[in-house]
């Protein structure tokens, strides 16, 4: 460096030139890198904007690295590029994409990161690298060599995927997405994955760890979408990808909100939130207004099964108010499973379960139950009420679908009423046209009252609606059977109606009775603000039997027709009846009547101020009334009627011509009673033209006039004068009578009684009187009172003379025989005699009867005897009959004040048991003017019984007492005066004294104690015996409380236990109401026992306490009732339970069940509830395991029932629904011929030919309707034919009502090869199986069995029914099938014979197979006998039995002498032929044999095995 300065140093005159020639390299240079740059720029900006540049580019730039690699398809940098086929290769993942077009941003080339602009990928998929396992997604890191950044992007398809599941998103759209290392930002993005879509995305999420997001959107549902009508729910999610937490709100357009935990990576996406109801009004059914104050939804499960929970309240337009819970699950995709709806609203509940579906169209399938809804709740319209049952339970159905327009059937099964089915169809809209709605509505048994109807009783009806724009037509079709309080007739009712434009057509109506029939048509313009009501009709009758409605019409054949019409104003209805032309045959007769004219009738209401209700009426009738058959006979026919409901005024009613003649006026006053006034006039009047029941013809006038009431009963009959003939028997009567009677009268005369000469007599019978009150003559002759009446038997003969000024007198004579009223009371005898002793002179008058019964009630002889004068007279009072004996005297007179004076003289009571006899004479003083009765205090002993009235009795209008002490009296004494069926005996001891006075309430104290008794009752049925119960304590204290009448009940028995009941009545209420207190303890059950049929034993004991309130005659009771350690044995039922632990909570007309018990080691829980309220009705619910059923020898086994159990005893209908498993269970075959169970006494024999459908109707038998399902588990085991045969298999029981039997549906086989024995034969039983598709008796048969026959296989096939197989023979070695039936019976296959000789062989065998079996068959049932026989000689297994087959049958006897040493003695059957055999056994294999029969042998046998 130094020389090369030296040597520098020395040119200072060239340094000028030098500095130009620096600039110009300079320059050079500075100009070469502008070339360059400017050809770089210009190379870069060819490659960017042309395809090949952009190719050679990329491939430049990414040929070194092994990350990214692709398939250049078009376009460039600068415009976009398009590639195919990319894959990335990360370490943990690969990341596919079928196409992407791209477009780069600046930030490309200025910040070296991927910036695309714009971008359009199809199928990205992201594929994880981790090995298979069933271990869940992992979450690897996913971190980019470079950061991406996408402005916009949309990806078709997006799907993460593991080696066992894959997440699929559709439709994803990117803005301002960045990502740089594992972070992933975006904004305002979308996507969508089926079963939700997301929109209006913002956030970030990192992909490390378990790829953590923050990120808020807007989410859809689509399954919400249709069940809850939400759409756009906002989203603020926290978490993870493994772990979403959301919270989300909703407008619908109330605020909704709640929240929710997605797990998006793990299988099918498990999930679970919840949505909050306040004050939410419900986007479902608008128009019903469906509000919630307060509720909650809740979801939990996954993409497959999200499980629905939902708890609100609820209300609506025409929804109750109630409280409803709902547990549902949905695929998200095609349908809404309900598992259970349940309301509680209208004091009952609803529930409900089904299906909801709508893949492909909508459709619904939905079942559930009404109980106890309350049908007068206020939300149902009054007009519905009237027509719902008074209790609403039962079974609703409803099915569905919207494929092509609406088609639904739905069912309403009332548990106690009738069934309704309903079916609706309307097609899809056409030409933008609504089409019709089609209704079906049908019904079954109906039996109940409906309004306007009285009681409807219909087996089937249907009604069919066409519901079109503006019309609807109907047509309603019924059969109605005759009620009591019914008001339609029996018969079949059809009609067609259509209305439109407010006018309602009836084209055509009938009534089909079971003679004739009624048909019609009519028009009725409804009202509306323009005009009235009007209507006008037209009926024809065709052959019709008015008889079949008023069983007393006077014709028995109608036909003709009648033209009504009428119209409505405020308040009245007019109605007019035109062109009346009606004939009718006579009833039980060949002349036929024409009625003709015209009539009008006015119908006039109280406004809607005085409650609407009816206020009076009016008719006229114009016409004539004529034998049909002779025009000369035309009568005149009027009548006039009005009237309100009180008063009814017949102005005239008049008939001249066919019926005679008539002519009539009156009043009649239903105010206060019954009150009439009438005058007629009768000229051969035939009331058979008007009534039935009374034919003939009568004559005369009457005029009438009266009263009938409570307070007073007043009868005129003046100028009566009738004659003629009635019911073919002569009729007359003439006379005046007047008779007034009042309630405040005294004594047993009439107030007024006038009789003038009055006769009356109809057939043989006959009645005169004359006189009056004063002095009367009554004379009655009727040999033959059945003429009368139908219920009245026997003949009434005599006279009765009474006067009663100056002083009364009387004298009779009169008898009656053989007199008799239906089946109430029947006597043999009556006879008076004599004349009352009211004067002077001594006089007699003797009653006597003979053979008064009523009932099982008896008095056979009776006798009251009056003897004496006024002043002194004597009444004897005697009755017996065959358990006791009765009589007493009383003797006095009448003083000079009209009063009685005397005493009560001996008395005397005998009875099988005791005698009680009056010790003293008792006083009786009565006071006419006062009506006053004073009896002195007396007492009536025997030698251990005592009743003594301790005190006077008193009795008058004002007043009264009496009071008696009883001691040891015997209440088997009193037998006669006891209820009917109820038998009581034990001595009482005690007091009771009762007083009352005018105005105030009775005063009663009684205390009664009986000791050491015996309560007995009477069965029901005669052909069971009653039941009896000893007791040792029962008192009984009465006694006058401020709130009514206090009585104390006190009970020990040994059964019962000890009990109180205490109770308050008020009798002086209408209703009677009552409080107190009942409670018995340790009351033993086995006294059930007699009113429980088929029961064997019983135990345990009852305890109860409890509240007693209500009325008299509707008690309520609030108490706890438990049955401790019971058990329970039935006779016809093979299970026996035990540990029966029993709690009942009583809660005035109902009450709980919870219980639990064992039979054998299994056990089982009864729940339930039984109510009384309307109509008792029993509902349980059993649940047990491996509970034992035991009927020895047949079965034994264990099942396990979950069963349902509804009783409505009084309608005997039952309902059985759920299901029986039996695990295990070993069926034997008896071993005797004889029934192993007796037939009960209730079962009916039903012969061939007999109408099985009468003799069930007769029977009353229960309506039982089931569903029940039966499975068979492994270890059922039926043991017979000397084998084990398992058994498998399902069955579905039901039943339905009273006119179909018990149905079967499923299967019951074999499922493996069993070997089973049949009449000394040996088959392999290859195939057993009985399938039921109908009746259970009947199920179709499929069964194959088969053995081996010298080398040959040889069997049978059963198919068809159980009633009616079809047996095919079949075999393989070419037999006939006579021949192979010869080989499968006798075990051998006869060959080498001719025909003869084999056909003549077959029967032999044949006959002599059968006997052996039937031998083999009858010996079967002698193993127990000879089990003893054996023990007894001390040999063991003794048994008889037959073997060998054909004539070498034997009946054998074998026996063990010693555990190695076997005997048998076999006799032959068809053969002379006895053999003894004895057998030593060595070892297991080898034995020896000797036997001795017609020769004689010994061998040695050694048994192996291959």
């Amino acid at each position: 460096m130094a020389e090369q300065e030296q040597q520098q140093a020395p040119e200072p005159d060239n340094t000028p030139d030098v500095l130009p020639q620096k600039r110009r390299i300079l320059r050079s240079v500075i100009l070469s890198l502008l070339f360059t740059v400017l050809l770089l720029v210009a190379a870069l900006a060819i490659m960017f904007s042309t395809d090949k540049g952009s190719k050679f580019l990329l491939d430049r730039v990414l040929e070194r690295q092994q990350i990214i690699r692709y398939e250049y398809e078009g376009g460039n940098l600068w415009r976009g590029i398009i590639l195919r086929n990319v894959l990335v290769s990360l370490k943990p993942v690969d990341v596919k994409i079928d196409r992407a077009d791209v477009t780069l941003g600046w930030r490309a080339i200025v910040n070296k990161e991927i910036h695309l602009k714009s971008a359009d990928v199809r199928n990205l998929q992201i594929i994880t690298k981790t090995p298979p396992s069933d271990e869940p997604f992992k979450f690897s890191e996913i971190r980019l060599p470079f950061v991406l950044r996408v402005d916009s992007a949309d990806v078709d398809h997006l799907l993460i995927k593991t080696h066992s599941a894959g997440i699929d998103f559709h439709d994803i759209h990117l803005n301002g997405a960045l990502w740089s290392g594992t972070e992933l930002n975006f904004e305002n993005s979308s996507m969508d994955m089926g079963y939700l879509s997301v929109r209006n995305a913002t956030g970030n999420m990192k992909f490390e760890g378990k790829y953590p997001l923050n990120a808020t959107a807007i989410v859809n549902l689509p399954s919400l979408n249709n069940s809850l009508n939400i759409h756009d729910i906002a989203v603020n999610a926290r978490g993870t990808l493994d772990t979403i937490q959301a919270g989300i709100a909703t407008n619908t357009p109330d605020l909704l909100t709640g929240w929710a935990i997605v797990n998006p990576m793990r299988p099918h996406v498990p999930m679970r939130g919840q949505l909050k109801f306040k004050n939410y009004h419900w986007p479902l059914l608008t128009e019903q207004k469906l509000f919630t104050k307060d509720g909650v939804g809740k979801f939990n499960g996954d993409i497959n099964r999200l499980n629905l929970n939902i708890m609100t309240d609820l209300t609506g337009q025409n929804i109750p108010e109630g409280q409803y819970n709902a547990v549902m699950h949905t695929d998200l995709v095609h349908q809404l499973n309900i598992e259970n709806v349940n309301g509680q609203l209208m004091k009952g509940s609803v529930n409900a379960a089904g299906v909801v579906s709508w893949k492909d169209h909508v459709t619904w399938d939905i079942q559930g139950r009404l109980d106890q809804l309350n049908p007068k709740d206020k939300l149902i319209p009054q007009a519905v009420q009237d027509f719902l049952p008074p209790s609403i339970d039962g079974k609703i159905e409803s099915k569905g679908t919207l494929e092509k327009g609406m088609h639904v059937t739905a069912l309403v099964d009332f548990d106690r009423y009738e069934t309704w089915n309903l079916k609706l169809d309307q097609n899809p809209e056409k030409n933008k046209k609504v089409q019709p709605m089609l209704l079906d509505v049908s019904w079954k048994n109906i039996d109940r009252a409906v309004p306007y109807v009285g009681w409807l009783s219909s087996a089937s009806g249907n009604a069919k609606l066409t519901l079109a724009d503006g019309q609807q037509n109907i047509h309603v079709a019924t059969a109605i059977t005759q009620h009591d309080k019914g008001m339609l007739p029996a018969g079949a009712y059809q009609a067609q109606l259509n209305l439109k434009n407010n006018t309602l057509n009836v084209p055509t109506f009938s009534y089909v009775a079971n003679k004739g029939q009624l048909n019609g048509s009519a028009v009725i313009q409804l009202p509306d603000q323009k005009r009235q009501l009007k209507w006008n009709a037209n009926l024809k009758a065709q052959d019709f039997n008015p008889q079949t409605i008023v069983p007393a019409a006077p014709v028995d054949q109608l036909n003709g027709s009648i033209q009504a019409n009428g119209y409505a104003k405020l308040n009245q209805q007019i109605i007019q009846l035109n062109a009346v032309d009606l004939t009718g045959r006579l009833a039980q007769q060949k002349e036929t009547i024409r009625l003709t004219g015209k009539s009008t009738a006015a119908l006039i209401f109280h406004d809607e101020k005085a409650g609407g209700g009816f206020k009076s009426f009016a008719v006229n009738y114009d016409g004539s009334l004529n034998a049909s058959q002779i025009e000369a006979s035309k009568g005149l026919l009027k009548l006039r009627v009005s009237g309100t409901p009180e008063f009814i005024k017949i102005a005239e009613l008049k008939h001249d011509g066919v019926a005679g003649k008539i002519l009539a006026s009156g009043i009649l006053n239903l105010k206060n009673g019954i009150g009439w006034d009438i005058n007629a006039s009768l000229v051969r009047f035939k009331p058979h033209y008007f009534a039935s029941n009374m034919r003939g013809e009568i004559s005369g006038t009457v005029k009438s006039q009266g009263l009938w009431s409570d307070a007073m009963k007043r009868i005129q009959i003046q100028r009566l004068n009738l004659a003629g003939v009635l019911n073919g028997k002569p009729v007359r009567g003439k006379g005046n009578l007047a008779l007034v009677i009042n309630s405040n009268q005294k004594g047993f005369i009439p107030q007024q009684f006038e009789a003038n000469d009055l006769f009356l007599s109809y057939a043989s019978n006959q009645v005169q009187a004359s006189g009056n009150a004063q002095n009367l003559r009554l004379k009655v002759n009727a040999p033959a009172l059945y003429e009368i009446y139908a219920g009245l038997r026997g003949r009434a003969y005599g006279y009765l003379n009474m006067q009663v000024q100056p002083r009364l007198q009387a004298s009779a004579n009169l008898a009656v025989d053989d007199f008799g009223l239906n089946d109430l009371f029947s006597i043999k005898k009556i006879r008076v005699q004599g004349q009352l002793p009211t004067s002077a002179s001594p006089t007699l008058l003797v009653a006597r009867l003979d053979n008064l019964r009523s009932g099982t009630r008896e008095i056979q002889q009776g006798e009251i005897s009056l003897a004496g004068t006024r002043n002194a007279h004597v009444l004897k009072v005697s009755a017996e009959n065959k358990l006791s004996k009765f009589k007493v005297q009383l003797a006095g007179g009448f003083n000079a004040q009209n009063n009685w004076l005397g005493q009560i003289q001996q008395g005397d009571f005998d009875s099988l048991r005791t005698r009680l006899v009056q010790r003293q004479n008792a006083s009786i003083i009565y006071t006419s003017a006062q009506s006053d009765l004073f009896i002195g205090a007396h007492c009536w002993m025997s030698q251990q019984s005592e009743l003594c009235f301790d005190q006077p009795i008193r009795v008058s209008p004002n007043r009264g007492s009496v009071s008696f002490i009883s001691r040891n009296l015997d209440l088997n004494d009193f037998a006669a005066f006891m209820p009917e069926g109820l038998a009581i005996t034990g001595k009482v001891n005690g007091y009771a004294k009762a007083s009352w006075a005018k105005g105030a309430r009775p005063k009663i104290d009684a205390r009664l104690l009986t000791r050491n008794g015996v309560l007995g009752l009477a069965a029901e049925d005669p052909q069971y015996l009653g039941s009896t119960m000893k007791y040792d304590e029962v008192s009984l204290i009465a006694k006058s409380v401020a709130e009514g009448l206090q009585i104390r009940l006190d009970t020990k028995a040994p059964d019962i236990g000890t009990g109180y009941a205490n109770v308050i009545i008020d009798p002086y209420k209408d209703n009677k109401p009552m409080r107190g207190e009942i409670a018995f303890n340790q009351v033993q059950l086995k006294i059930l026992k007699p009113f429980i049929q088929d029961v064997r034993s019983m135990g345990g004991t009852l305890s109860y306490a409890g509240k007693i309130s209500g009325t008299l005659t509707a008690p309520l009771l609030n108490g706890e009732l438990r049955l401790k350690d019971g058990s329970i044995s039935m006779i016809s039922l093979p299970v026996n339970l035990t540990n029966i632990q029993l709690y009942s909570s009583i809660r005035q007309n109902n009450a709980t069940i919870n219980g639990a018990f064992n039979s054998g080691q299994g056990a089982g829980q009864l729940t339930g509830d039984i109510d009384w309220k309307d109509e008792p009705r029993i509902q349980l619910q059993l649940k047990a395991k491996n509970l034992l059923i035991r009927q020895a020898p047949l079965i034994t086994a264990l099942v396990t029932p979950e069963l349902n159990l509804d009783v409505l005893p009084f309608k005997k209908r039952l309902s059985l629904t759920g299901s029986v498993d039996i695990p295990r269970a070993l069926i034997s075959m008896p071993e005797a011929t004889a029934p192993v169970v007796n037939v009960s006494s209730d079962v009916r024999i039903v012969h061939e030919g007999d109408n099985q459908l009468e003799i069930l109707k007769s029977a009353r038998p229960w309506d039982i309707r089931a569903d029940i399902a039966v499975s068979l588990g492994k270890q059922v085991i039926f043991q017979g034919f000397n084998s084990r045969i398992p058994l498998i298999g399902r069955l579905n029981l039901s039943q339905r009502g009273l006119e179909t039997a018990m149905r079967a549906n499923g299967a019951i086989g074999v499922p493996q090869r069993v070997k089973i024995e049949a009449y000394g034969q040996s088959l392999d039983l290859n195939r057993a199986i009985a399938r039921f598709n109908g009746p259970l008796a009947n199920p179709t048969l499929d069964v194959d069995a088969n053995k081996l026959v010298q080398g040959s296989t040889v069997g049978f096939r059963v198919t068809g029914t159980a009633t009616g197989p079809n047996i095919q023979i079949y075999n393989d070695a070419g037999l006939s099938e006579q021949e192979a039936l010869n080989a499968l019976i006798t075990g051998r296959i006869n060959e080498g014979s001719s025909a003869l000789s084999q056909t003549e062989g077959f029967k032999s065998d044949v006959n002599n197979t059968i006997a052996a079996a039937g031998i083999s068959m009858g010996l079967g049932g002698t193993r127990a006998l000879t089990n003893q026989i054996g023990r007894t000689f001390g040999l063991s297994g003794l048994a008889l039995d037959a073997q060998g087959t054909g004539d070498d049958t034997q009946v054998s006897v074998t026996g063990y002498i010693t555990p190695d040493l076997f005997i048998r003695y076999g006799v032959g059957v068809f053969t002379p032929v006895n053999k003894l055999t004895l057998r030593y056994q060595m070892n297991q294999r080898l034995y020896l044999e000797a036997s001795q029969s017609l020769e004689r042998a010994i061998d040695v046998f050694y048994n192996w095995r291959f």
